[in-house]
């Protein structure tokens, strides 16, 4: 996970300019957790102080959205 070394101060430095966390998910994680261990989900989102949005996408445009970034 990209953030687990950063502290709270870090987080509340970068997360409150955001309106919502949108989680691009091509697997179903995000359904997983928020089935089997939604404290998980609702402590990411306390610590990030955003609400999270889950977003399913399929891989072929979850890999268009990233070379599109990278070109």
């Amino acid at each position: 996970m990209i953030f687990k070394d950063w502290d709270a101060g870090k987080a509340n430095e970068t997360f409150p300019q955001h309106d919502k966390a949108v989680i691009l998910d091509a697997v179903g994680t995000y359904e997983k957790y928020s089935n089997g261990f939604p404290e998980k989900i609702l402590e990411f989102a306390d610590w990030m102080q955003l609400n999270m949005e889950p977003c399913k996408v399929s891989l072929n445009r979850f890999k268009n959205l990233l070379s599109g970034e990278i070109s």
